[in-house]
């Protein structure tokens, strides 16, 4: 709204608190030691106390005296028009024979003061006029307490300090956190990388099939015609393995069936894909040709705990147990695959 008393001022702005003839004194006297550009309006406010524009004329600002200026100019035209007005009841009212001497003091004015010769001092920033004493006659109760604000106090400069204490906090609390993870959730925890931990099983099954070469080709031949037979294998059952058609994995997770023609495992629980995104069990197997992945279950879930360890075999299949999953093969081709719950693995 441009048609107000402000002329397009916002209501509660301070440009508009400065010419609003109601507000309080205590307001006027803090926006004039704050806003110096909105000095010509509060120069102009009827509310304005004597102290106020006193301290304004004092100023040497040429649009505070320019509005100190027409301040006095409308107050000398209403106190003229005020003097008429009781000349003329005084002419019409008075008897004849009684001469009243003419009042004298109501055209006066705020007179404004003489300019100083040589340039006003500007007042320090932070500095206020004095405050008013009383009420004006507009006024009809002194300003309420919770408009006048305490005075600005002068502001240190401690962001520097803080900013550091705050920086030395935050590392202190990230290597706290960091010594928190690596003791508790990596050292002492004993948890391992499944990938280690797989590669640790292939490294000792590899040793293994190497030892268990060396061992056969030292072996002598036994005379009933069995080293035909091992000739054929490309990787025999380990040594001491136990003749099982079944047997499962001392977690439970793992079940497998040795058969004639083919070795199938399955696993309950499990964290990794399945090309035909199983909703039970997830089954690999080996026959004569490449291991295989599907869904499904075996039949060993009652059958006897392959301890960690240990290994099985059945006519030409054979399995390893450890900690990192179970490991089966064909003996006579060597293809195989290995099984854990992270992981799985296809040997061909």
């Amino acid at each position: 709204m441009t048609d107000g008393p402000h002329h397009g001022r916002s209501s509660t702005g301070p440009d508009a608190r400065a010419a609003d003839p109601n507000t309080p004194q205590v307001q006027l006297q803090m926006l004039a030691g704050d806003h110096p550009e909105l000095r010509p309006l509060i120069a102009q406010n009827p509310n304005t106390y004597p102290a106020l524009l006193q301290w304004l004329s004092e100023l040497g600002d040429p649009a505070v005296d320019a509005a100190l200026a027409r301040r006095s100019a409308r107050a000398g035209s209403e106190t003229n028009e005020f003097s008429a007005v009781r000349d003329d009841h005084d002419r019409r009212y008075a008897p004849r024979d009684t001469q009243y001497p003419s009042v004298q003091g109501y055209n006066q004015h705020y007179v404004h003061p003489p300019r100083q010769s040589h340039p006003p001092s500007q007042p320090r920033p932070g500095y206020y006029p004095a405050a008013p004493t009383g009420p004006t006659p507009r006024e009809t109760q002194a300003a309420p307490s919770s408009y006048a604000e305490p005075e600005r106090q002068p502001r240190r400069r401690g962001g520097g300090i803080c900013a550091i204490l705050f920086l030395l906090l935050l590392i202190v609390g990230a290597g706290a956190v960091a010594a928190y993870f690596l003791l508790f959730n990596g050292l002492l925890s004993g948890d391992e990388d499944p990938a280690d931990e797989t590669s640790v099983s292939e490294q000792g099954a590899q040793q293994q099939t190497e030892d268990q070469g060396q061992a056969e080709d030292e072996t002598p031949a036994p005379e009933d015609g069995t080293a035909e037979d091992d000739a054929e294998a490309v990787r025999p059952a380990p040594e001491g393995a136990q003749d099982i058609p079944a047997f499962t994995a001392p977690s439970g997770n793992i079940n497998c069936a040795i058969g004639e023609d083919e070795l199938a495992c399955s696993i309950l629980d499990y964290s990794f894909e399945t090309p035909q995104d199983c909703e039970g069990p997830a089954r690999l197997s080996i026959g004569s040709e490449d291991p295989q992945l599907d869904c499904g279950s075996t039949g060993g879930e009652d059958s006897a705990t392959l301890q960690y360890g240990q290994s099985a075999t059945n006519g030409r299949f054979a399995c390893n147990s450890s900690e990192s999953g179970v490991e089966c093969w064909n003996t006579e081709t060597g293809n195989g695959f290995f099984m854990a719950r992270e992981s799985y693995q296809l040997r061909n």
